[in-house]
């Protein structure tokens, strides 16, 4: 695979597994004491990535509450749901990022619980976590540590509420998740290289998702397309594309569409009937076409996003490549003060 390191990646996703008995640990010791709710609080990709977690338990869960809230909006508004008994989960890879240390400290005032996922130890973030939780790892290969971490933490939280007895099934198999993440990266790459070259000076895209993927159509529109590639990209809810959107469809204008493994697939279909007759230029991902280790297909969707985000990875190469423009070149963010 072009630019890719194998055992680089292999020691990132198996640094992420073993961090299962500290977040275990965690959990189980904040369901002893109580809780009110959760609060998943993030900015940009993190908040992104928070969306299918919220998902999941909002479509499985009477007993876990929980919000998922942009970071300088959440210390803002003086949500009513937040309270001394909330527990607020931060996950971030620079452990500095302004906005998530200052709601990390906004939560400990106020005497909340924090737990926290972070890549670079030993960072402000880890002032104000009461459980913290490290693995290494960078931009391109980040969203598989969050998502171990994501999936672990909410998962236990929904046995310890009795509402997930497939947890420990589901922790035995995704242990064994390295290889299908590699195989699937392998599959998708001839399909991301010519894609790459086929709309590499294509300058708007849309991006379609849903259910357990709306968070990574929001997430690879701003964060990749459009911080790292400077092209002018609009994510769309599956649900919302035919109250606006629509309008702006023509022949040449460039789609994707996101499609995971949740009840809202039939709301995917009916944007790609419309827009398989209107464009020429439609693309999909699907997480459907990889293999994955687990036994129950029902364990398939919580882990959709971190597959989509495993084989887009594939197109941001290779995008980086045919645009000569490094994925980590930045114009604003970080580069001034604003």
């Amino acid at each position: 695979m072009f630019d890719f390191d194998v055992p680089r990646y292999e020691k990132v996703v198996g640094d992420a597994l073993a961090m299962r008995p500290a977040i275990e640990s965690a959990v189980d010791q904040i369901c002893s004491e109580g809780y009110s709710n959760l609060f998943f609080i993030g900015c940009g990709g993190t908040y992104a990535h928070s969306l299918p977690i919220l998902y999941w338990l909002e479509s499985t869960s009477l007993k876990v509450q929980a919000h998922a809230v942009i970071a300088a909006e959440f210390m803002a508004m003086h949500h009513k749901a937040f309270t001394k008994d909330s527990v607020c989960v931060f996950c971030t890879r620079s452990g500095n990022t302004k906005e998530i240390v200052a709601a990390a400290r906004f939560c400990k005032e106020a005497g909340a619980r924090t737990i926290v996922y972070v890549s670079n130890d030993n960072t402000p973030i880890c002032d104000y976590a009461d459980y913290k939780v490290s693995s290494f790892a960078e931009d391109d290969c980040l969203c598989e540590a969050i998502y171990t971490f994501l999936f672990c933490l909410t998962g236990r939280f929904l046995k310890n509420a009795g509402e997930f007895d497939k947890y420990d099934l589901f922790m035995e198999q995704y242990a064994g998740i390295t290889p299908y993440l590699l195989r699937a990266k392998e599959q998708f790459e001839p399909r991301c290289a010519a894609m790459a070259a086929q709309f590499k000076n294509v300058d708007y895209h849309m991006i379609v998702g849903s259910g357990m993927l709306w968070g990574e159509a929001y997430d690879y529109a701003m964060c990749i397309l459009e911080e790292m590639q400077w092209i002018k990209t609009k994510s769309i809810h599956a649900a919302e594309f035919f109250h606006g959107t629509i309008e702006l469809v023509e022949k040449d204008t460039s789609i994707l569409l996101f499609y995971g493994e949740d009840e809202t697939r039939p709301l995917m279909e009916r944007v790609q009937r419309f827009v398989g007759t209107h464009s020429d230029l439609v693309n999909c991902f699907d997480t459907r076409e990889v293999a994955e280790p687990f036994t129950d297909p029902e364990l398939r969707k919580i882990v959709s996003p971190m597959i989509l985000y495993c084989i887009t990875e594939r197109l941001s190469c290779h995008l980086a490549k045919e645009r000569g423009h490094a994925l980590t070149i930045r114009r604003y963010y970080r580069q001034m003060e604003y």
